[in-house]
């Protein structure tokens, strides 16, 4: 009754707020709600004619009132998208699209994520953001659906990050927060332009001590990027950029009982073995753009080394290492025409890319390394061919998509005294997707796409192998799904706009996670048969009054197993017919926002998630939640300089929720608690242009 309750009220307040906007003149800023271009599908397309879902996400909502630490700030109001763990940094920001990415150990699994072009997820499929600094992205555009036939090894879609252009930031911008718990940050940022080169320089630094015992982190990031524009029709760009994370604590898993005596408390075992990581990652990337009339040619390189630590919450082989380097690179030519009424674009590319995992393991003696029980050599090597074409007709957009990916997985094993696990794996796959939209009127449309997607196992998940010797999982396979979906995008009066899109997946081979005792955070995988996943998404942004705004989405995910047999010892289990965890049935965000270009702003966030599953015997759950944060600040200037102070409140009414469940955890141990109520604030100033 309570959730129904407070749905109804949702409900009310988007009528009621769109049949206020629909009164409004066409003053009020309406612009902001034109179509814009977006570049997600490879070929830079009117959002309107976009024949997929597709949320974007604009520079002041990243930035203006937020803490810049976490990407988890800025996704509230993108309807389909799920977000977890933002406060726990040794395990990164869990987000899930469509209940893609929801068994992930840590990071970011099946959602390719891009920044400037450049991949950040490795070529294996798992992408974390420890070193994504959120003050420097200009926009985000989050495509959800089918991407293999677009980006290769993914499922739940793309999340494609711009950052910022000097034309569009001031000369100098430094920024000071402080926060509850012990959080601090410090950023800079500067931008220069002239003639053809620009460039954009940005640092920050996080710190905090956490709301939980032994959830201390600390995080430096720097990024450059450098930009030649040659003339109108050519450019180059370099991008670079550093994070180092020295300290991100774990405090571990709790059993509802833990939890429920002192919901600040760090597990036992996690203080005992000092459970916790500590990364670096450097990158390197080039991309070039050449326009020759009816041809385009757009090539990009990169190359990335990450040096990863980390000890785990008890003894054998409970301490680790991940050496990695991977890199690739991309070759793409497009062809646009046009004959009388007909308009024809084709993007044709190759893609190639590697990566190498150097893994060890150690015992962990009460926090400290131990002998060595782990060592291999994991290489992942992808070579694709795709081919992107578009098909306008007057109202109608078919859009038709293409990839090919041929993949070898191969280990070496350096820890022979347990025998040679050493071997490989190789796969071909061919994955297509069509897509069609037609325009009802000239700022509304219906579409409906269908699509094949995959997800090799990464070389983590294949690593952690429950016989307990080294090699690779023998049992592993690819997880396949078949996408559909329709949908519609419509523009009210210029000054509404909603988007509802229903989908349908078929997933064969679902990689479910699982825990053996005595590892706990130590993460396994299974192919445990099949699922069904149907839902809603519905989005709505409208313009009340003069700079007075207001976003709002729900969610409803029916996520289900069609067939779940796992063998346990002697012991089979028959989960089919159940729910999917880690994922709840229905989430809601709504967001009032009042903004000016100077003088006061406010920004109201409401937040809720019904019920979700721990485990797949769906007999344990953890409890629905609804948080209210708020946002205050004030710009003014004086000359060139700019200030901006601002106080923020998160959680208002200290909700107790989980911020994270591992899924079906060892031990009982499935909860993470999330923040109580939390305070911060700081100043931003910077030295305009003229």
């Amino acid at each position: 009754m309570k959730n129904e309750t407070f749905l109804h009220a949702i409900i009310c307040i988007v009528i009621g707020t769109s049949a206020h906007s629909w009164a409004q003149s066409d003053s009020l800023q309406i612009r902001q709600l034109a179509p814009v271009v977006v570049t997600s599908s490879r070929l830079a397309t009117s959002e309107n004619r976009l024949p997929m879902a597709l949320t974007v996400v604009d520079g002041n909502r990243i930035k203006i009132g937020q803490q810049q630490i976490s990407l988890f700030e800025s996704l509230g109001n993108v309807p389909g998208l799920f977000a977890q763990n933002p406060d726990n940094y040794a395990q990164d920001l869990r987000i899930s699209i469509r209940g893609f990415g929801a068994r992930a150990a840590f990071g970011i699994r099946g959602i390719r994520l891009l920044v400037d072009g450049i991949p950040e997820s490795t070529p294996d499929g798992q992408a974390d953001v420890d070193n994504i600094d959120p003050a420097a992205i200009g926009r985000m555009e989050v495509m959800r659906g089918p991407a293999s036939s677009l980006y290769g090894n993914a499922a739940g879609g793309v999340l494609n990050l711009q950052t910022d252009n000097a034309a569009d930031l001031p000369i100098v911008e430094a920024r000071v927060s402080v926060g509850s718990y012990g959080f601090r940050n410090i950023a800079f940022k500067t931008a220069y332009q002239k003639g053809i080169f620009q460039y954009v320089l940005s640092a920050s630094r996080n710190e905090t001590d956490g709301f939980r015992a032994h959830s201390r982190s600390e995080n430096n990031i720097i990024n450059a990027k450098l930009r030649f524009d040659f003339d109108s029709l050519t450019q180059l760009a370099v991008l670079v950029n550093y994070g180092n994370s020295p300290v991100a604590d774990d405090p571990g898993g709790l059993t509802a009982q833990q939890a429920s005596e002192n919901r600040q408390q760090a597990h036992p075992n996690n203080l005992r073995f000092n459970a916790g990581e500590a990364v670096s990652q450097g990158r390197v990337g080039l991309t070039f753009e050449k326009k020759m009339g009816k041809h385009l040619v757009y090539a990009r390189g990169f190359g990335t080394q990450r040096a990863f630590t980390n000890l785990l919450a008890f003894q054998a082989a409970g301490a680790g290492s991940i050496d990695r380097i991977f890199g690739g690179g991309s070759v793409q030519y497009q062809f646009s025409d046009r004959w009388g009424n007909l308009g024809y674009r084709a993007r044709m590319g190759f893609d190639a890319e590697t990566q190498n995992d150097t893994r060890r393991r150690f015992d962990n003696i009460n926090g400290e390394r131990g002998k060595t029980t782990f060592d291999q050599l994991e290489q992942f090597r992808s070579t694709a061919f795709y081919l992107t074409q578009e098909l306008t007709a007057g109202k109608i957009t078919l859009l038709t998509g293409l990839r090919y990916d041929r993949i070898r997985q191969f280990v070496t094993d350096n820890f022979l005294t347990d025998g040679n696990q050493s071997g490989g794996r190789n796969y071909a796959t061919i994955n297509p997707t069509l897509g069609l939209s037609y325009q009802l009127a000239k700022p509304a449309s219906v579409y409906a796409n269908v699509g094949s997607s995959f997800e090799t196992p990464t070389m983590s998940e294949l690593s952690n192998n429950p016989l307990g010797t080294g090699g690779f999982n023998p049992d592993l396979n690819p997880q396949k799904a078949l996408n559909m979906e329709i949908g519609t995008k419509l523009f009210l009066s210029r000054s509404v706009r909603i988007d509802l899109a229903l989908f349908n997946v078929n997933v064969s081979d679902e990689l479910v996670p699982y825990q053996i005792v005595g590892q706990a955070g130590r993460t396994f995988y299974r192919n445990a048969g099949s699922s069904k996943r149907q839902g809603v998404e519905l989005g709505i942004n409208a313009i009340l009054a003069k700079g007075l705004t207001l976003v709002a989405n729900y969610t409803y995910s029916d996520f289900r197993y069609a067939t779940y047999r796992s063998t346990v010892g002697t012991v089979t289990n028959t989960f089919d017919g159940n729910t999917l965890p880690g994922v709840p049935k229905t989430s809601v965000y709504g967001e009032l926002r009042y903004f000016q270009e100077k003088g006061l702003f406010a920004i109201a966030q409401l937040r809720h998630a019904s019920p979700l599953f721990a485990d797949d015997a769906n007999a344990v759950t953890a409890n629905d939640y609804t948080l209210a944060n708020l946002r205050l600040g004030h710009h003014f200037s004086a000359g060139r300089v700019s200030f901006e102070p601002y106080l923020g409140v998160n959680n208002l009414f200290e909700v107790s929720y989980f911020q994270n469940v591992q899924i079906n955890a060892a031990t009982t141990r499935y909860f993470e608690p999330a923040v109580g109520r939390y305070w911060f604030g700081g100043l931003k100033i910077a030295v305009n242009k003229k």
